[in-house]
Order: C-alpha cells, then structure tokens, then sequence
C-alpha cells in the first residue's frame, strides 16, 4: 500500500493517522464520560490516560493537517456523491478537525490555569477543573465532538450497507 493518497484512495499514513485518531478520540470521549461527576480517586486514575491519549490526538491532529498542506494530496471526491453529499461531508470532516483542536487547546488551557499536571502524574490533590473557563468549552465542544462522530460513522455505514458504494474502502487498510 503506498504512503501518499492516490486519486482513488488514501494513502497508508493517512489511514494510520484517521484510525489512530479514531481509536483515542473513542477512549477520550468514553474516559471523559466516566470521569463526569466520578469520585477523585476515580478521577485519579482515569485522569493521566485522558490527558495523556488528548496530548496524543493533539499531535496527530496537528501532524495531519500539516500531512494535507505540505505532503499529501487528498482522493478525488467520489462521483457517486452529490453536491449536497459533498458540502455536508466538508462540513462534518473540517468540524471534526477543529473540534479536535479546540478539544485540545481547552484541555492544556485547563492544565496551565490549575497547575495540574504535576499532581495528575504525580499525585496529590486534584484541582476543581469547573472552576476554570476552559472546562465550559471542554464540556460542550466534548459533545459535538460525539455528535460529529456519530454522524461520520453513520454516513460510512450507510455507504457501506445500504448504498454499498464501497465508500469506506477508501481509508480502508487492505487492497482495494
């Protein structure tokens, strides 16, 4: 499978980064769930995978977006797609892209304003992560980000299943 994105397919490390991303977006999104209203033990050992797998997910959001400006080439659009198809999946996809990088910058803006990395890798007393601004949009982008991402499966399924266009098989690893 080649690295770089064809006209057809994606390429090997686009797929790397779109899975990889998946994978820790899905634990961020389920720790985070947990986390709500969870007692601070619980918290605390929760807390440092959360942070660490969103520090992750940072770098390969960023590594991805620098992948399409400098490296890489993104496939065609699918002919099969309509133009209104087209505008949504844009829409959902640069979305997802900076709901990702707000996620990420809300979650060090709360680090940095309650000093807690030390104590969450260190142990210690966690600090009130309410109390902070960034915890607001933390919480409501955490839920779009959900939304988004159900909806971008749901669109893959769909292509898959019911207009089995073989959509998927584009970021798909494998042969096409």
């Amino acid at each position: 499978m080649p690295i770089k994105s064809s006209s057809q397919r994606y390429g090997s490390v686009a797929m790397a980064i779109h899975w990889l991303s998946a994978l820790a977006v899905v634990a961020l999104l389920a720790s985070g769930q947990v986390m709500a209203g969870s007692a601070p033990e619980r918290l605390g050992k929760i807390l440092p995978i959360h942070v660490s797998l969103g520090l992750v997910v940072g770098l390969l959001t960023l590594v991805r977006i620098v992948w399409w400006l400098a490296l890489d080439r993104r496939p065609r659009p699918e002919a099969t797609l309509g133009p209104v198809q087209r505008r949504l999946a844009g829409a959902v996809h640069g979305l997802l892209y900076l709901s990702l990088i707000v996620m990420v910058a809300s979650g060090i803006a709360m680090l940095a304003l309650t000093g807690a990395l030390p104590v969450i890798f260190g142990g210690g007393v966690l600090p009130d992560f309410e109390a902070v601004p960034p915890f607001a949009a933390h919480s409501l982008v955490s839920k779009l980000l959900l939304a988004l991402a159900v909806g971008h499966i749901g669109a893959a399924l769909y292509h898959q299943f019911i207009r089995r266009d073989r959509l998927i098989e584009r970021m798909w690893p494998g042969r096409a």
